[in-house]
């Protein structure tokens, strides 16, 4: 088996099981020695900034010395971005030579119907490489949920983040908060301290706290009147929590308050014995980069790049262009049909004076261009179709468009991004 052929196995599985029977990918786990049970956990959760939060506290216990896996999805140019340790991807030979490892025993399970989802897989690739490489500490976001999540199989968590919690995949999650809520809440585990998002609806703060209640875990809620925050120049912001400062090397306020998140984590994590001090902390949070989260790939043109693709994802994107009065702004979009699209064309429309919409490829949810166009044209005047994202980002550029927004969906800010760096050059 070459590379190229072990990433299209793993692509070859359905892209995700959310049942709450975790047979079978205990069976898959089993088959591999358990590596699961041999690793330590900071467990993430969330509607929106579970990425954030993964990449901020790995960076911030790899300044503190500790051997710091993370495993999170997407990825945005290439496929092991997923599995890191210390901020280096696992090669392509780890990779490949798990994939040979774990063939036999998944295509044993597709005979018996008993089938493994890309995710589980991956995430089963994820435990054995951070097991094999003896880390001290994984930092693990779930895929969808939380209790339902293939990741909830986990023993040893030192803690859990919950991250903000916004209506989304609410098919699969319930179409209340409290009803997300609880899914979210599902990785608390007994006599396990949480972290939640300072932020939180008070709806599903306070399943949070039940949940808490009856586990045994202890509560911890950042203090937002302890956060100071001010603008120190383009997409940029110092912020000051309790006694440490910090300048943000990602920008708006949802953020400020994701790293209020990390920094009471590893307090948590200090309370059982791990050395990390406040220079980690702000050293981890500064140095952290994440690409695709309000990204800025060009200042002239002025390129920006967001991954947010629901409502609560928008809403911190227009925060941003209203903090850095961004307006007039040419905006490439893409939506699935269960993002509430129509109410995010509205939530644009104060800042995008020029709409390109596009189908994000590969999706069975995806609106296509036409229906995006017409939705939108209830806010925009001036909307236009186009093929994909690599015709509109050459629209753009070609039209000379001064300011533009990239948004609507990870995976299209992806493809955007790897398009984007090989035209860096000349723009």
């Amino acid at each position: 088996m070459t590379y190229s052929e072990a990433l299209d196995f793993i692509h070859s599985r359905p892209r995700v099981k959310n049942t709450g029977d975790h047979s079978t990918m205990l069976y898959l786990l089993d088959s591999l020695g358990n590596p699961q049970d041999k690793l330590k956990y900071i467990h993430i959760s969330g509607t929106n900034g579970k990425g954030s939060c993964a990449a901020m506290c790995a960076n911030v216990l790899k300044f503190a010395g500790y051997k710091t896996g993370m495993n999170i999805s997407p990825y945005v140019i290439d496929f092991r971005e997923r599995i890191q340790i210390n901020g280096e991807y696992i090669s392509k030979k780890d990779l490949l030579d798990i994939v040979e490892k774990v063939k036999p025993t998944v295509e044993k399970l597709d005979n018996e119907n008993k089938i493994i989802s890309e995710f589980a897989l991956v995430t089963a690739i994820a435990f054995t490489y951070f097991s094999k490489e003896n880390v001290d500490v994984v930092c693990l976001e779930v895929g969808m949920g939380g209790k339902n999540d293939c990741t909830n199989i986990i023993k040893n968590n030192l803690c859990a983040c919950i991250m903000n919690i916004a209506f989304d995949h609410t098919r699969i999650l319930g179409d209340t908060l409290s009803d997300i809520a609880q899914h979210k809440a599902g990785i608390i585990k007994d006599n396990c301290p949480t972290v939640v998002y300072p932020a939180m609806e008070k709806e599903a703060l306070n399943v949070i706290k039940d949940v808490c209640k009856a586990k045994n875990s202890i509560l911890n809620i950042p203090d937002i009147s302890r956060l100071s925050v001010k603008t120190t120049g383009f997409l940029k912001s110092q912020m000051d929590y309790k006694n440490l400062s910090i300048c943000q090397s990602f920008c708006g306020l949802h953020q400020s308050y994701n790293a209020m998140t990390v920094i009471e984590a590893m307090n948590c994590l200090r309370k059982q014995g791990y050395a990390i001090s406040d220079e980690d902390i702000v050293k981890g949070i500064e140095t952290t980069v994440f690409p695709r989260r309000i990204e800025l790939i060009s200042e002239n043109p002025l390129i920006i790049l967001d991954g947010g693709h629901n409502i609560d994802g928008i809403t911190a994107l227009t925060n941003v262009l209203k903090e850095n009065n961004i307006y007039d702004v040419s905006c490439i979009w893409a939506s699935l049909s269960d993002k509430e699209p129509e109410k995010i064309a509205e939530l644009l429309s104060p800042y995008v004076s020029k709409l390109y919409t596009i189908k994000i490829e590969d999706n069975k949810r995806a609106l296509s261009s036409d229906r995006l166009s017409q939705m939108a044209k209830k806010y925009i005047d001036n909307v236009i179709t186009a093929k994909n994202v690599k015709e509109a980002i050459d629209m753009a550029i070609e039209e000379k468009d001064e300011k533009i927004l990239i948004c609507g969906s990870l995976y299209l800010a992806s493809e955007a991004r790897e398009y984007l760096m090989k035209l860096k050059e000349v723009l």
